[in-house]
């Protein structure tokens, strides 16, 4: 049985960029998903994916942003491609229930 010692990639992170806590296990869990996407989960994912083709799907997939809203009762979500496009969206979909500025 053969051992192997995971390898780490250490990414610098811009000193004017203030990383919440929050946002930095969004990094971290990101980083992880493509590394998973790169390896095919180490074969898991490829049997899946065969099994697609077999049966004539045509398969693409991507990362993506999602953000939730909830005031009350009242829930919006959206997703993107990155957070500030997501953050957008949501900022216009809850903006939708105001009128003349009043929630």
């Amino acid at each position: 049985m053969t051992t192997t010692t995971p390898r780490t990639i250490t990414v610098e992170i811009p000193a004017c960029l203030e990383l919440p806590a929050d946002d930095e296990q969004v990094l971290r869990t990101t980083l992880e998903t493509i590394i998973t996407l790169v390896s095919g989960g180490c074969g898991g994912a490829e049997r899946h994916l065969g099994h697609l083709h077999e049966n004539d799907w045509q398969v693409n997939w991507g990362l993506t942003w999602i953000a939730r809203a909830r005031r009350g009762t009242v829930y919006e979500e959206a997703t993107g491609a990155s957070k500030q496009e997501v953050l957008a969206q949501l900022d216009r979909l809850t903006g939708l229930h105001e009128v003349e500025g009043t929630p």
